[in-house]
């Protein structure tokens, strides 16, 4: 779980606490499970736990519902979030204040099959869910440069999401769930900086929604 403090030039920053109702991560990748881009890309074509299937262990699951990666994706692609699904910024071309960059990951992009996957939580009570952490979103990726391989190997999309994304409403929502964090909402200037936020995550959503129908991926409810 996260709250903010603010830093000594007054800007509030993400604070990690301990929360004790999570499962143990690695210190390398900060992953209660281990997965590869491979063996996650793997694991996506066998669709692990969907409709109460229990996995054959030559699958290569983990404990994880099929339908959580769906979610993930789909969040992350609108943040334009890289460090859990594309460590190495392999999917578009990064700054060089970008973390893969600083920590030379950047050029390790030609056997992305044995990169690992990182911050991927979930509670010791709950393994079939992922806890989202460290959701430090990117605005300023331009159009031309968003990161689809964060949607590589997803085929279907969560039915009450897109429905959100497709709706009149998206704004409103996110209006509402941005107020609520008051830090964060004064740090972009107020309701005029929020709006600007809120501008490139619809487009960004229109953009999702092409990507959708045209590589014809199914929209399921995924409320397991």
């Amino acid at each position: 779980s996260g709250v903010r403090r603010r830093e000594a030039d007054g800007r509030p920053c993400p604070l990690i606490l301990w929360d004790s109702s999570l499962s143990p991560a690695s210190n390398e990748t900060h992953s209660s499970v281990k997965l590869t881009w491979g063996t996650y890309q793997q694991s996506l074509k066998q669709k692990c736990w969907q409709n109460g299937r229990v996995p054959k262990p030559e699958w290569g699951c983990t404990e994880i519902h099929h339908h959580e990666w769906s979610k993930l994706a789909l969040f992350d692609f609108l943040l334009q979030i890289y460090n859990r699904l594309d460590t190495n910024c392999c999917g578009f071309r990064p700054r060089k204040e970008d973390a893969c960059v600083q920590n030379g990951l950047r050029p390790k992009c030609d056997d992305q099959d044995s990169v690992a996957l990182a911050h991927i939580i979930q509670r010791k009570h709950d393994p079939r869910h992922l806890v989202f952490i460290d959701n430090k979103g990117f605005f300023d990726r331009s159009e031309d440069n968003l990161n689809f391989k964060l949607l590589e190997g997803i085929k279907e999309f969560p039915e009450s999401a897109v429905s959100v994304l497709k709706s009149q409403h998206l704004r409103q929502k996110l209006l509402q769930s941005l107020f609520l964090d008051k830090v964060y909402w004064e740090s972009q200037g107020g309701r005029q900086g929020i709006e600007k936020l809120i501008d490139v995550i619809e487009q960004r959503a229109k953009i999702l929604l092409t990507y959708i129908n045209a590589h014809g991926a199914k929209v399921l409810p995924m409320n397991e």
